[in-house]
């Protein structure tokens, strides 16, 4: 055992307060689970059901990261000891808090021997998207000269629930050291193995731990809609002594699709002032619509469809589909977060009126129709259909119809028919089933 180690525990009473005044970062431990929880989820991730198990004083928020060399700026903490250690400077080799609570049986199987005072927080969540991930940093007072002995103080992200590959995660761990499939712990993680993911904070000016990794990442794949229990714990291995802990994100515990547009465009019952529902082309990162005359353009609501999680704004202001109202008389750039980022441009036109230059009387049958349409009373006109944007999707001379023109090969929808004859044009509406 680490017994001089003991003789660090007696002095904690009297650094505490120096250790407090010098630190940067601020961490407060009178919170609630449900708090934490909530300062850790970010988008695409619905939670319930939270446990914690563990001391008080072992677990809580933290801010002002950015002063720090962490490479997080606020989010939570669990650790072996207190979270009132974490704050810098590192002016103890060995800073240490005993809460005297028990280990885990998880992670002495990651640690490969008994845990102590473990600090673990549950919940169930439920992902919108395929991926769920969140970012953390490990870091421990174990480090450097405990590297490679009996105390491999660990931690782990368990994840319960169904695998989409085929079966179920039971409670597997996520947390990870990238391109492997080892743990994160005092062992696996140094300044001799896996170095390009640690931090030497020996001296360090504003966290006490003496070593920690760079931000990491735990990601799994996922069935959107499906639920999940996610356990996160931390713990002492081989003894009580020296604190450990990980400190995740905030918001950083995020379930997104890529920052896509699916569909858009403008509803008829969203709009009055649309006779009929209008759909955007989307190519490139841009969507077209292209709106009949005499629409007020600049006040329409959007409706529009993203894959699960993605957040869509425009200069900040958050945009609900189907609710938020906005003015499209000038090309709206739209901004995308998912598991990227894209800016996407709406861009709305409108559609030049065509003048009513009758033929005499016109019939067109059936309509509704599913096969083909019959033009009555006209010979040898040119025949156009356009979509409700305006874009062509059949044209036939005279030559080659006749009086019929078929149309089952076209979505079902409203379409414009235009006839056009000796300088004459004529605009009538259809709907194909």
């Amino acid at each position: 055992m680490k017994s001089y180690k003991y003789f660090f525990i007696t002095l904690v009473a009297l650094i505490t307060t120096l250790s407090q005044s010098l630190a940067q970062l601020e961490v407060n431990s009178n919170v609630t689970p449900e708090e934490m929880v909530e300062f850790f989820i970010g988008a695409g991730i619905s939670y319930s059901n939270v446990q914690y198990t563990g001391a008080d004083t072992a677990r809580g928020t933290f801010i002002n990261g950015s002063t720090t060399n962490l490479g997080v700026n606020q989010g939570i903490a669990l650790t072996s000891g207190t979270i009132s250690y974490i704050p810098g400077p590192n002016d103890m080799g060995g800073i240490s808090y005993t809460n005297n609570t028990n280990g885990d049986s998880l992670l002495s199987v990651l640690a490969g021997t008994i845990t102590y005072d473990a600090c673990i927080l549950e919940f169930d969540f439920i992902p919108a998207a395929d991926t769920a991930w969140c970012d953390f940093v490990f870091g421990s007072e174990e480090y450097p000269e405990w590297v490679g002995a009996f105390f491999n103080d660990v931690f782990g992200f368990f994840v319960t629930g169904p695998n989409p590959a085929g079966g179920n995660y039971e409670v597997q761990n996520i947390a990870l050291i990238p391109g492997t499939t080892l743990p994160v712990s005092i062992n696996n993680v140094n300044s001799l193995y896996y170095s390009e993911f640690y931090v030497d904070n020996l001296n360090g000016e504003t966290i006490q731990y003496d070593g920690f990794t760079t931000v990491l990442t735990a990601k799994c794949a996922v069935v959107p809609g499906a639920v999940y229990h996610f356990k996160l714990a931390v713990a002492d291995a081989g003894d009580y002594i020296f604190d450990t802990g990980v400190l995740l994100e905030g918001q950083s515990f995020k379930s997104q699709g890529p920052g896509d547009f699916l569909s858009f465009g403008f509803l008829s019952a969203l709009n009055p002032g649309l006779p009929e529902d209008i759909f955007g082309q989307i190519e490139n990162n841009m969507v077209s619509l292209i709106v009949p005359d005499g629409t007020d353009v600049t006040d329409l609501i959007a409706s529009f469809e993203t894959p699960g999680g993605v957040i869509v704004s425009i200069e900040g202001a958050i945009q609900q589909s189907g609710i938020t109202v906005n003015d499209f008389s000038e090309p709206v750039n739209y901004f995308l977060a998912g598991i990227n980022e894209k800016v996407w441009q709406v861009k709305v036109d409108i559609a030049v009126d065509i003048a009513q230059n009758t033929f005499g009387e016109i019939r067109i049958y059936p309509n509704p129709s599913a096969g083909k349409i019959e033009i009555q009373n006209i010979s040898d006109v040119k025949v156009t259909i356009y979509s409700l944007i305006g874009s062509v999707v059949k044209e036939s001379t005279a030559s080659q119809h006749g009086n019929s023109v078929v149309v089952d090969d076209l979505l079902p929808g409203f379409y414009f028919v235009e006839l056009l004859k000796d300088g004459n044009r004529e605009v009538k509406k259809i709907q194909v089933n």
